[in-house]
């Protein structure tokens, strides 16, 4: 998939994290984003997928928009309200006298770059430096600001919203603090959003969860840019077949060789486009071949040299070699599995090892269930299990009203051979298929037949004298049965993510967390303090994990459901990186506590006791 997706960028994610999480969700690993916005920031995240991440620098560098609130009076370590008060002082400002003051900020100005920033020195981020309360002295650089315009101000508060257009790499809490400074009471930035990139604005952007939404119902295309949209400045052409070679070694391309052709980018993408290239447009062109986008050429005297390629630049015999890698994906033999895989249990597994008996490649269709229903993992773990068991291809399969309205018959012609092109099928002996159900693996095996598929029906796993069901398992999940929940699914149980900076209330306690907030997707078990082993920054840890709402101490207050992992010993700064948690089994439930002591006492026990077990 090549293109660009603008990202609308949710609090608490960093622009690593959006893209580590995108990953998944996109199934590949060839994304760039294109300017770097804090973790409390939100807003537009312009992401460029394949071939589009040679244009990331050219979407870096256009001007940036945005709105951002804050408070006079105030100043902070980190520029922004999340940091640690270094002053107070009294406001007197008035409207005309903060807006007289933003004037000044228009056109160069020198920024003293922050310490809580990404900017590397030596290797090393300023802000992991700043955690460890190291102060560096850094230089000052020179930015742009093109326009800056007061939104609101409220005098008695000392809260104002400012919006701002500017280049890349200004900092606008800076620009926030600065401005305090020049009125002589301080400030600091309390909230930011980027409402525009070039000309990508919030209107154009998704979520990461609107973006899963289009995935699961096959529609995600929908959210992807094409290239060619921003290069609507050149002239299209189409290069004739028996040129091919040519553009696909990368050599210059004779004029008699194009032929102009009607625009191929549809009109919906005009507002976006803006010349990027940094050349006279009227001087290059969009080449074409067999209507797919290949390159941007420009004129050098009579012949056209490569400019930028957005294809594979390959000799013949590559190339020749990359088609005929591409057609035996569709033609080669494929076996394909079909049921609702909530945890990939044994039982799933099961089918998987008969899949493989086969020898072919391997396809597996997820039935998915409706939106509200809660998965024992996310779809975004079944893909990555799936994959490391040996999947080619995982393919989500949403019961929306038009699938859900298949007959057996049509699911086999439209699913498994017109999509698929599957030669075999193997299901389980319980499985049911087609509108209201009406079809079991009787009647797969049937129809496969008489389309010239073979079947193989594999029977249940039993456990314990019972059937290995997604159901039995969600029950003993929701009992907090974790060793049971990790034998019927082959693996423990499990929670995984972007670590989240907590409350740090067990950094006062002395029993330091890395919090993961799950999404809602994901089925959990009861509140309480689990035995789990960890695995961040590469190693595997023994840990103790509570999941809850934070009670501590009864405060009335309704608090987000977190998992916190407690590692012994562990002290290293995982803010921002990828944390995996096992449950092996539960230690007790969740308790409100009378006092932080009494807090503390409590979990010293749990440390011991999940130390306690290997």
């Amino acid at each position: 998939m090549d293109g660009i997706i603008v990202v609308n960028k949710e609090k608490g994610f960093s622009s690593f994290d959006v893209i580590a999480v995108l990953r998944g969700v996109l199934g590949m690993k060839k994304l760039g984003h294109t300017g770097t916005l804090d973790p409390d920031a939100e807003g537009v995240l312009p992401v460029c997928l394949g071939f589009a991440t040679k244009i990331c620098d050219h979407l870096m560098a256009q001007k940036k928009e945005y709105v951002a609130k804050g408070k006079l009076g105030i100043t902070t370590d980190t520029q922004d309200i999340s940091g640690t008060v270094l002053t107070e002082r009294p406001v007197h400002v008035t409207r005309e006298q903060f807006t007289e003051a933003l004037a000044g900020f228009v056109g160069e100005i020198r920024q003293l770059t922050p310490m809580y920033s990404a900017r590397k020195v030596g290797g090393v981020k300023l802000v992991d430096l700043a955690r460890k309360g190291i102060t560096i002295e850094r230089s000052e650089k020179t930015v742009r600001v093109y326009e800056a315009e007061v939104l609101a101000f409220d005098k008695s508060e000392g809260t104002y919203e400012i919006r701002i257009v500017c280049q890349k790499g200004t900092y606008i809490r800076t620009i926030c603090n600065d401005l305090g400074e020049a009125l002589g009471c301080g400030s600091c930035m309390t909230a930011l959003t980027r409402t525009a990139t070039g000309r990508f604005t919030v209107g154009q952007s998704y979520t990461i969860d609107e973006l899963r939404t289009l995935r699961d119902s096959g529609r995600l295309q929908e959210a992807v840019i094409p290239i060619d949209a921003m290069y609507r400045g050149c002239r299209p052409f189409e290069l004739k077949e028996e040129y091919a070679k040519s553009i696909r070694n990368g050599n210059y391309l004779e004029p008699e060789w194009l032929t102009e052709c009607e625009e191929p980018v549809p009109a919906q993408y005009e507002s976006i486009y803006e010349n990027l290239l940094g050349k006279s447009e009227p001087y290059c062109i969009r080449v074409y071949l067999g209507g797919e986008f290949y390159a941007i050429y420009e004129k050098r005297g009579r012949r056209y040299r490569p400019l930028q390629m957005y294809h594979e630049v390959d000799n013949e015999q590559n190339c020749a070699k990359n088609k005929a890698e591409a057609a035996a994906r569709y033609d080669a033999s494929v076996v394909v599995t079909v049921g609702k895989f909530d945890g990939l249990h044994t039982g799933h597994r099961n089918l998987l090892e008969e899949m493989k008996k086969i020898g072919l490649t391997r396809k597996m269709i997820s039935v998915i269930p409706s939106a509200d229903t809660k998965g024992i993992f996310t779809q975004d773990e079944i893909r990555a299990i799936a994959t490391d068991l040996g999947v080619s291809e995982y393919i989500p399969w949403p019961l929306t009203e038009e699938n859900r309205s298949m007959s057996p018959e049509e699911f086999v012609r439209n699913v498994l051979i017109g999509q698929c092109h599957a030669t075999d099928v193997v299901v389980g002996e319980n499985f049911r298929f087609g509108r209201d159900q009406s079809g079991d693996a009787k009647a797969m095996q049937e129809i496969a037949a008489a389309n010239g598929i073979r079947c193989r029906i594999v029977p249940m796993v039993g456990e314990g004298g019972e059937p290995v069901s997604s159901t039995r398992i969600r029950s003993l999940l929701e009992e907090g049965d974790m060793e049971s929940v990790s034998k019927l699914l082959g693996i423990p149980y499990s929670v995984e993510g972007i670590i989240q900076r907590g409350k740090e209330i067990g950094h006062t306690l002395g029993f330091p967390t890395i919090n993961l907030i799950p999404t809602e997707e994901k089925l959990l078990p009861p509140f309480g303090v689990y035995r789990t082993k960890t695995t961040v920054l590469g190693r595997t840890y023994r840990s103790v994990t509570n999941v809850g709402d934070n009670p501590t101490v009864r405060d009335g207050i309704h608090h987000q459901i977190t998992v916190e992992t407690h590692i012994p010993g562990f002290d290293r700064d995982a803010y921002g990186e990828y944390a995996k948690v096992r449950f092996l089994s539960r230690l007790r439930g969740q308790v409100q506590f009378g006092s932080l002591d009494e807090l503390r006492e409590q979990l010293q026990k749990d440390v011991a006791d999940a130390l306690r077990t290997k």
